[in-house]
């Protein structure tokens, strides 16, 4: 009964990003050499590690 968004190691969640934001990912990820989604999760990352240390 697979869904196609859920994994052992991840899971699919459907946000909205304004056009400008993702023109601006992208071409900071392209600068990067990453993808859309990696760039994301990174900085997702950073951001709550920079919160776990308040």
């Amino acid at each position: 009964m697979a869904t196609g968004n859920k994994n052992n190691k991840s899971d699919r969640k459907a946000i909205r990003f304004p056009h400008d934001l993702i023109e601006q990912i992208d071409e900071q990820s392209k600068k990067e050499n990453t993808n859309f989604s990696a760039w994301v999760i990174a900085t997702c990352r950073e951001k709550l590690a920079k919160l776990d240390k308040k």
